[in-house]
């Protein structure tokens, strides 16, 4: 299991159904223990990629629900029911609370089309390598 730093505030249980209440989203549960551990948080390694470092997704850091870079319900440039949830190099990781695509990760870069990589948060985090030792 991968740690990460905490850069914010934690936030509460109901720090969290707030925001769920406030923008009318209801977020996967595995997404939910992260943020109630974490708030979003980066990783310790600067080398933490998903996928292979050639071709792979380098994780800069995911986005708070308070006391930090917030999560955005709609932003202009994602569907309806995505949500972006954090930054990669040059692009940002969003999540999909679509009935179709519940819970799945996605990765985009600026308004270029959405990019499924993982089925779920914790597939995702799951599939997260530290390269730390190959670049040292």
């Amino acid at each position: 299991m991968i740690d990460f730093r905490i850069e914010n505030e934690r936030i509460t249980v109901e720090e969290l159904n707030e925001f769920e209440e406030e923008t009318g989203v209801t977020l996967p549960e595995d997404y939910r223990v992260h943020m109630l551990q974490y708030n979003g948080g980066s990783p310790f390694s600067y080398y933490l990629y998903f996928g292979e470092p050639d071709d792979g997704i380098l994780l800069f850091r995911f986005k708070s629900i308070k006391y930090g870079a917030p999560l955005v319900e709609k932003q202009d440039y994602l569907p309806e029911n995505y949500l972006s949830i954090g930054y990669i190099e040059a692009g940002y990781l969003a999540m999909s609370l679509d009935k179709k695509e519940y819970g799945s990760i996605f990765v985009y870069y600026s308004e270029v089309e959405l990019t499924k990589i993982a089925a779920s948060f914790t597939a995702f985090l799951d599939g997260l390598v530290d390269y730390t030792a190959t670049f040292e």
